[in-house]
């Protein structure tokens, strides 16, 4: 059996104000044309894309081996095509 997937969501500052400071641990993210819907403990959010800064894949809440360095995936949501991007987010 294996573990269930975990995702880890970092939102802009105007976000954050209104949701609450840090990362939000969501069990699921469904990607629309105009946002994303995130299910985490609290329940189910919406937040347009011009909101949400990263997503992070595989993030659990016992994940301390993580490398804060590593490339991730931009993608152009309009096009749906994307490219490695191995630009560092100051998110904090």
């Amino acid at each position: 059996m294996t573990a269930a997937q975990t995702f880890e969501v970092y939102l802009t500052d105007e976000a954050s104000d209104e949701f609450g400071a840090g990362a939000i641990r969501a069990d699921s993210v469904e990607f629309y044309d105009s946002g994303v819907w995130l299910s985490h403990a609290d329940g189910r959010d919406f937040f347009p894309y011009r909101r949400v800064l990263r997503i992070r894949e595989g993030a659990g809440a016992d994940d301390t081996t993580a490398d804060d360095t590593s490339t991730g995936e931009r993608r152009d949501a309009a096009s749906g095509t994307g490219s490695v991007d191995d630009t560092e987010l100051d998110v904090g």
